[in-house]
């Protein structure tokens, strides 16, 4: 056996942690969507829901999955109710680290995409 020992679990940052105006541009100030890329294979909607919503209140998620395997396609954009929520999410997670990888976390003003009745 290793004699390695489990690393500890992040703990959510407050708001007073973080510098919420670093690096947020002010044409995206009134985003409420935010893009998730860097995930892997693994990561379903149940995750995101659990991670990201410690930031606010997510009215919508996609989450783009390969139609033969069922597999997520390493990407996913969040709805938050509030740009304020978007804005914690990406200042507490951008780099952060999900199943051991590096995620880029960026806000966009661009709505998430309807899903085909096909």
């Amino acid at each position: 056996m290793s004699d390695r020992g489990r690393s500890t679990s992040p703990k959510p940052l407050h708001d007073a942690d973080v510098d919420m105006e670093n690096g947020i541009n002010d044409d995206k100030k009134d985003a409420k969507v935010i893009v998730v890329n860097g995930l892997s294979r693994n990561v379903a909607q149940t995750h995101l829901q659990a991670i990201f919503g410690l930031y606010g209140e997510i009215v919508k998620i996609d989450l783009p999955l390969y139609t033969k395997s069922g597999q997520n396609r390493g990407k996913a954009a969040l709805e938050y109710a509030d740009p304020v929520s978007a804005q914690k999410a990406v200042s507490h997670m951008h780099s952060g680290q999900l199943d051991g990888l590096v995620l880029k976390v960026e806000l966009s003003d661009l709505p998430i995409r309807a899903r085909s009745r096909s």
